[in-house]
């Protein structure tokens, strides 16, 4: 049992190290996924993308991106989801930060939790096999005087 939590205490540190380490490069790449997928249907160039496009929208509930100039493209006019007509410019990367940022503090909890059960599972299975190895006569046959 001690061999079994030490190993995933040997899993989970890693895992931890690299939610506090490259929790950036996850949101950076979901960012430049969005920002790539819109700008290849603002292009024009495939309707493969128009469908990954609006089921980014749909999935985040948000519809184009926020753009310092004002105005919006025709792009979140065509894209949008029906329900999201209304809000169109609704901006999907801050929507796709937050719901990364929502998650990722879950993974921390969630990791955080894990690691203290293992510790503590190590801590006990390791009081049990001492006192099972150092302990021989567990049955204690006839040594008990009442007095």
């Amino acid at each position: 049992g001690f061999f079994c939590f030490a190993l995933a205490f040997c899993g989970l540190i890693p895992a931890a190290f690299w939610r506090y380490i490259h929790s950036m490069e996850v949101e950076d790449s979901m960012m430049d996924v969005y920002d790539f997928v819109y700008e290849e249907v603002r292009r024009n160039v495939s309707s493969f993308r128009r469908h990954e496009l609006t089921a980014i929208h749909e999935a985040f509930l948000c519809c184009g991106k926020r753009s310092p100039f004002g105005g919006t493209t025709n792009v979140e006019h065509k894209m949008c989801p029906p329900g999201q007509a209304h809000n169109v410019g609704q901006d999907c990367l801050q929507e796709i930060q937050d719901f990364l940022k929502k998650h990722m503090d879950f993974v921390s909890v969630l990791l955080g939790v894990t690691i203290g059960f293992t510790v503590y599972g190590m801590i006990l299975t390791s009081f049990l096999w001492f006192s099972i190895h150092f302990s021989s006569n567990l049955d204690r046959k006839g040594k008990y005087i009442l007095r």
